[in-house]
């Protein structure tokens, strides 16, 4: 690694905007001590956008509510936010999902029938009959 640059291939702190350096902050605060400069480039173009939209959504609540066009207020950013994040669907806690493959998985599975040849399901599962019909004088009747 150039001993010019920081972790992850970064250039030193002052040479490099207050956002990109928030961002190297942000990742080290989580533990992440290497990453590609990309990932940087990637999150902050995820983060201009995210916030770009929320407060488009903003004004466009704001504007519904009464207020002048242009003028977004903080119960328009929470409500943009409320409104982005409901998109979001949290998983189940572990707890539940441990206890629904639990549920599965005490279920006994059917014994196998062993017999010579190929098994197949039960007959009315099966998709193996005909399903058509043709009838080859109906084809020269006119």
């Amino acid at each position: 690694m150039d001993a010019a640059r920081g972790a992850g291939g970064a250039a030193p702190d002052g040479a490099q905007p207050q956002d990109v350096a928030t961002m190297h902050a942000l990742l080290r605060s989580m533990g992440v001590e290497e990453f590609e400069p990309r990932v940087v480039n990637q999150l902050m173009d995820f983060m201009y956008k995210y916030t770009t939209d929320v407060l488009l959504d903003a004004e466009v609540f704001s504007e519904h509510a009464g207020r002048q066009p242009g003028q977004v207020d903080a119960s328009g950013v929470i409500m943009a936010i409320q409104s982005r994040t409901a998109l979001y669907v949290q998983p189940p806690p572990q707890e539940r999902v441990t206890e629904l493959a639990r549920q599965v998985n005490d279920a006994a599975l059917p014994d196998l029938i062993t017999k010579p040849g190929l098994p197949l399901p039960p007959e009315g599962k099966q998709m193996t009959a005909a399903n058509w019909q043709y009838d080859p004088q109906q084809q020269y009747q006119r």
